[in-house]
């Protein structure tokens, strides 16, 4: 079953279904359409949580063992698998296996990026939107960003006069994962009421060293910076979580781009809801950067995830691994 996002908690509060399939290209909102299922699980008593990310090698029997498997604890469970290309490397046949023969103690949430006509006609992704709810998250477009911006404000206990909204809307640019950030940094400021002067004073020079402004420094190859920036937003204490995000945003919307160009690639920045003004440092990776060092950035940007969620290796240090991978830059040794 296909929905929209705003119909999401609505039906969420009628009950869970054995299986979820949650994709888009904006990491905020499908962050957020993940973690309220998760909310609606652990509410309705599933408590554990397994994590899969199906990348290149990934073997599906263990996906399959573990659906098969009983509990220790004899709690219910979430198997959430993440496809970094929307494409199961199996064809689809573990996951069309566990929606055959479903064990009521589960709950499947799978999450990829945009999913194209052609993976939309297979049959995995056939069996799911049987077996589930499959919601696709689209990109905010420019027209409703204000409005989507005055809305958040509300749920944080603001109001905004309309030329603070420009303001704060110009300076976050569609950017939904600084959008929010900003909200914070206004929340914090104690005021019910926002107006121009304190959008100025609350964004000002501290904007340029957002998470976006990491992601755009590395489009433009500029690696000492870009060094500086992460340096910098480490020691803010932003969430890794969030800077991943938007590196890993950037990295598929290149994806999508590589080898346009002309009135395809004019076409192709409508498409991602890239802005003229956000363009420039896309075209300079675009120039800079092969398809191998993209898909490269994405499988670190999935090693970077793993991390954070608790693997063993240092998130910090593999992101800067991930900035040098963006800016283009080959370091050599000796």
């Amino acid at each position: 079953m296909k929905i929209r996002q705003d119909q999401l908690s609505g039906l969420l509060a009628k009950g869970l279904a054995p299986c979820y399939l949650v994709s888009g290209d904006d990491p905020l909102l499908v962050m957020e359409a993940c973690d309220e299922i998760r909310a609606a699980a652990r509410k309705a008593g599933v408590e554990e949580r397994e994590l899969f990310h199906a990348e290149a090698g990934f073997d599906w029997r263990h996906l399959l063992e573990e659906a098969n498997a009983m509990s220790l604890f004899a709690s219910r469970r979430i198997l959430e698998v993440r496809i970094g290309n929307g494409k199961p490397s199996d064809k689809g046949a573990a996951i069309q296996q566990i929606l055959d023969n479903p064990n009521p103690d589960n709950l499947l949430l799978i999450i990829c990026p945009r999913l194209d006509s052609t993976i939309q006609r297979s049959a995995w992704f056939k069996a799911v939107d049987k077996a589930g709810v499959f919601l696709p998250i689209w990109p905010i477009e420019r027209s409703q960003y204000p409005g989507w911006l005055k809305r958040r404000l509300q749920i944080a206990g603001l109001q905004i006069e309309p030329p603070a909204l420009a303001a704060l809307a110009h300076q976050t640019e569609g950017n939904l994962l600084a959008a929010v950030q900003e909200v914070e940094k206004l929340r914090l400021l104690g005021t019910a009421t926002i107006n121009e002067e304190m959008i100025n004073e609350a964004i000002g020079d501290s904007s340029r060293f957002d998470a976006f402004g990491l992601a755009d420094t590395c489009l433009l190859g500029n690696l000492a910076e870009a060094s500086r920036i992460l340096s910098h937003l480490k020691g803010e204490g932003v969430d890794a979580l969030m800077i991943l995000g938007a590196l890993t945003r950037k990295i598929r919307q290149l994806i999508a781009m590589q080898d346009l160009g002309g009135q395809q690639l004019s076409e192709a920045f409508k498409a991602q809801n890239i802005w003229p003004k956000q363009q420039p440092p896309y075209k300079k990776a675009l120039q800079n950067l092969r398809a191998p060092q993209l898909h490269a950035a994405l499988r670190k940007a999935e090693k970077i995830d793993a991390a954070i969620k608790g693997s063993g290796d240092d998130p910090w240090l593999l992101l800067s691994e991930l900035t040098v991978l963006l800016t283009g830059v080959r370091l050599t040794t000796g």
